[in-house]
């Protein structure tokens, strides 16, 4: 069990009335008995992901630390709003990474692509990619990362050369199909 799943598993206190008053220097540990758990939930609706979620949390808590909290006038709506600007943060940062990752895909298929900043054919070359079977990815990967002949993929996967062939025949021919219509 995580820290925050711990914590927010601890019985609500009657602090909530207390914490919501908009004191001049709340008590921390009472926003967060007060408003953990719906915080967590709303972040984990924003970001459809517990881990990424409690990461988002723990940031809005660390930003209230910072900020002392002091001249907040409503702190149940700052705090969503923060949780908020977190998850649309962490949201942007995930397609930022998975933009990277696409790109970098296509970089070990096409180098020219990626020096030429074609990121939009990065992305529909991994998109493609993610959507052939597990044994065409490994033969088209092994075959155009790697460079190794049909043999030596039949090899590394224990599978006939011709299979390998096969796989790899298949493959090229999906991903045309997958590319060509991503491009109507």
């Amino acid at each position: 069990m995580t820290e925050i799943s711990r914590v927010l598993s601890r019985p609500r206190s009657a602090v909530k009335e207390q914490a919501s008053r908009g004191a001049s220097q709340p008590d921390l540990t009472a926003l967060y008995d007060a408003y953990a758990r719906a915080l967590y939930r709303y972040l984990v609706a924003l970001l459809g992901a517990p881990a990424e979620a409690e990461d988002a949390l723990q940031e809005v808590l660390l930003g209230l630390l910072r900020r002392r909290a002091g001249g907040i006038r409503n702190q149940r709506a700052y705090l969503f709003q923060a949780a908020r600007r977190q998850a649309l943060q962490a949201l942007r940062q995930r397609r930022k990474r998975e933009r990277e990752t696409a790109a970098a895909a296509v970089c070990w298929i096409d180098p020219e692509a990626c020096r030429g900043g074609d990121r939009e054919l990065a992305l529909d070359v991994q998109r493609a990619l993610g959507r052939l079977p597990l044994e065409q990815r490994e033969v088209i990967a092994l075959k155009l990362s790697e460079d190794l002949s049909f043999r030596e993929i039949g090899e590394v996967l224990r599978i006939p050369a011709n299979t390998a062939a096969s796989r790899y025949r298949l493959a090229l021919g999906r991903l045309r199909a997958l590319l060509e219509g991503v491009q109507r």
